[in-house]
């Protein structure tokens, strides 16, 4: 494990070496639908200027957290456009824009709504299949952990932002709060109505369907991820009480060669729902850096 600079040494470092680059500071948006077999995902592509291929990344949004991310994500997609990196985020089933139910929106389906999202942008913008990262927040992180840890995936470098990767039935019962209330949703979810209503921390109501717990607790990406044998860069709050620190240091066990930046005075949310201009711009700079150097 390569531990990076923090705070405002880091913000400077990553000034410089940014300002030294060749840097796009314009880009084109275009909304898409990903038809991904009967399922219309909701899509946002972002092209730097300037002539392509361009290295690629797939964003993939946490926990009912829809393509923008609170507006975080799609300043995330620009600061990687103005160093010329095209990207594509999408709506998982039942955020945003979607217009599927939430039950849909377990792992299997997750993934294979990114995966379906990268082939959408590389039949029709202009992205380099030999320079791709995947990039992942929270439940992204564990949707871009997983795609990793297959033998065939086709990325070059993974971007991790406090990523869920303990086993899935430890994050389960940081869901439920309790053993008894996990084994109550889990029974719910388990009848002939098939889901289990739940309320998140932030208030968000729910529906969560059976296949999202059995996918949850048969998820290990910990244990799968060395699989993968590129770059990892992953960047943790040092007030993330989510994603908390002894689940980013098993993961940094699990994959000794990943890079960690610690972000001062993020929790989180990573600014993506507050006024953090420090802590956007690290977060922001980090990746943008990472993958500029990693998908060259």
């Amino acid at each position: 494990m390569r531990v990076m600079k923090t705070g405002m040494t880091m913000l400077a470092t990553l000034a410089f070496s940014l300002a030294g680059a060749s840097l796009a500071l314009a880009e084109t948006v275009t909304e898409v639908t990903v038809m991904n077999g009967a399922r219309a995902v909701p899509a946002t592509v972002v092209v730097p200027d300037g002539a392509g291929p361009f290295p690629a990344v797939v964003m993939n949004h946490g926990h009912g957290g829809g393509r923008q991310e609170g507006g975080g994500f799609t300043k995330l997609a620009k600061a990687l456009a103005d160093a010329g990196i095209i990207t594509i985020r999408m709506d998982f089933p039942g955020t945003g824009d979607s217009k599927e139910p939430f039950t849909e929106g377990y792992l299997s389906n997750m993934i294979s709504d990114s995966n379906a999202s990268l082939a959408y942008m590389l039949a029709n913008f202009p992205a380099d299949p030999k320079r791709l990262g995947i990039l992942g927040y929270s439940m992204g992180g564990r949707i871009a952990l997983t795609i990793a840890a297959t033998a065939d995936n086709p990325y070059k470098a993974i971007g991790l932002l406090a990523p869920s990767s303990d086993p899935g039935k430890t994050l389960a019962l940081f869901f439920a709060g309790s053993e008894a209330e996990f084994e109550r949703l889990y029974a719910e979810a388990s009848t002939d109505k098939g889901y289990a209503d739940y309320t998140t921390i932030y208030g968000q109501k729910q529906q969560l369907g059976k296949r999202w717990f059995d996918e949850l607790l048969a998820s290990h990406p910990d244990e799968t991820i060395a699989v993968y044998k590129g770059p990892m860069l992953v960047v943790h709050g040092d007030k993330d009480t989510v994603i908390k620190q002894p689940e980013v240091d098993m993961l940094l066990k699990a994959y000794p060669a990943a890079e960690l930046v610690t972000v001062p005075d993020a929790d989180h949310g990573y600014g993506f729902y507050s006024d953090q201009p420090a802590v956007t711009a690290l977060v922001e700079g980090s990746f943008a850096k990472f993958f500029s150097e990693n998908l060259k």
